[in-house]
């Protein structure tokens, strides 16, 4: 495998830009104005005119990553409040060249898929908090942009980033269990493999401060919606149409991002006519328990790794590659399963162990945000009140693959 910094991963932030950028070049500036008034806009209804305003900027001239994500961030925060602002029933089911077209430009520079996902809403969305900029919620993290002017979008965000940050020493681990295979050090394999165990508890507390900060009635009513994608209410079969512009000047039905991406159009953005059914941000497009995943060569039944690898698509390449080579590369669990090293077998098993007490608290979580308020909250999005935002039961599924990791034991 490569370093951890070519698949443009931090030994500080994991996943997570270490400094991302929080305005685009002055070309782009009509583009900072909106991002800056999302939280107005949002409140008084008023985005989708001041869209519908905006210039057809293209994006020659976007060079860096940071600059790429960026772009990708606005856009997408953009779009997804403009279908959803007024909740299921009043979603549209186009959007404007002018966001459109721009959008999936991005999208297909950064091999990633045209919509709000996590890498947007929090992996490059994040700067530390400093004693001027505290955070309110009790986060070391500030969030940098918001969809909507709902105060939950604050714990939502940062706490999340926190998960990521605290997953961020387990990644060096993994690759010093990688590298130990060949040639093979069972300790040293071992040695990691405990480690992970250590840092999981950390990564599996970070959790628990949801439970203090972030409001399970807001979560549900107001910030779920934007999250949803494109899957359902009256986008569940057209899906959203992607306005593009010829050299003519005329408007046309956008239709594809190139493949950068390898699940693009017949996978995951699927098409029914000129629109596109794509998935909502989920943590599930985190790369954290996928890695364990990979590491530890834990196999899901095929209908939920379906699901994952869908997943990997709304991940930038980069991320996608990093789990592509992992799960090709790593033999931890023959290893842990042929070798007589009670240390070894132990170190594996607890792993295990502690990738499947993460899930069980997550599944708690999911109970208390979503599950419960389900039963008692007049959702905004009706046909999501027990599904994740990629359509799934989310319950049965997140236990599935809970399960998995315990049936993995050697």
């Amino acid at each position: 495998m490569h370093s951890l910094e070519s698949y443009r991963l931090s030994r500080v932030t994991g996943a997570m830009l270490e400094n991302p950028l929080q305005r685009l070049p002055l070309k782009w500036e009509a583009w900072n104005t909106i991002a800056g008034q999302l939280p107005e806009l949002s409140k008084n209804r008023k985005l989708r005119s001041e869209v519908e305003s905006l210039p057809l900027l293209d994006v020659n001239g976007l060079e860096s990553h940071e600059e790429l994500r960026l772009a990708h961030k606005i856009l997408a925060f953009i779009t997804s409040v403009y279908v959803w602002q007024d909740g299921e029933g009043g979603e549209v089911e186009s959007l404007p060249a002018q966001i459109a077209q721009p959008l999936l430009s991005v999208s297909e520079k950064l091999g990633s898929q045209p919509i709000l996902t996590h890498a947007d809403l929090v992996l490059c969305n994040c700067i530390p908090s400093t004693s001027s900029n505290e955070s309110k919620c009790g986060s070391f993290l500030k969030d940098v942009h918001r969809p909507t002017f709902h105060h939950s979008w604050e714990a939502f965000i940062t706490l999340t980033g926190e998960c990521e940050i605290y997953f961020a020493p387990i990644l060096q681990e993994v690759m010093n269990a990688i590298e130990a295979q060949n040639p093979l050090d069972e300790e040293r394999i071992a040695e990691s493999l405990e480690n992970i165990v250590q840092k999981f508890l950390p990564f599996r507390k970070s959790l628990m401060k949801f439970y203090g900060k972030l409001y399970p009635e807001e979560f549900y009513v107001h910030l779920r919606p934007i999250l949803s994608g494109w899957t359902c209410g009256r986008l569940k079969d057209k899906g959203l149409v992607y306005k593009t512009s010829t050299h003519q000047g005329k408007i046309k039905d956008g239709m594809s991002v190139s493949n950068g991406c390898p699940f693009t159009n017949n996978e995951t953005c699927t098409k029914s006519g000129t629109g596109r059914t794509c998935i909502g941000a989920s943590a599930a497009q985190s790369i954290s328990l996928q890695t364990c995943d990979a590491l530890l060569q834990i196999k899901h039944n095929p209908e939920d790794e379906e699901f994952l690898r869908k997943m990997q698509s709304y991940m930038i390449k980069e991320h996608r590659q990093f789990l592509k080579d992992l799960a090709n590369c790593s033999r931890i669990r023959f290893i842990a399963n042929e070798s007589k090293s009670p240390r070894l077998k132990t170190a594996y098993n607890d792993c295990l162990q502690s990738l499947w007490n993460f899930r069980n608290s997550h599944i708690s979580l999911v109970n208390r945000f979503i599950i419960e308020p389900a039963k008692t909250e007049a959702a905004r999005i009706e046909s999501l009140k027990f599904s994740g935002t990629g359509g799934q039961n989310l319950r049965i599924f997140l236990q599935r693959v809970r399960d998995a990791s315990s049936s993995s034991s050697v």
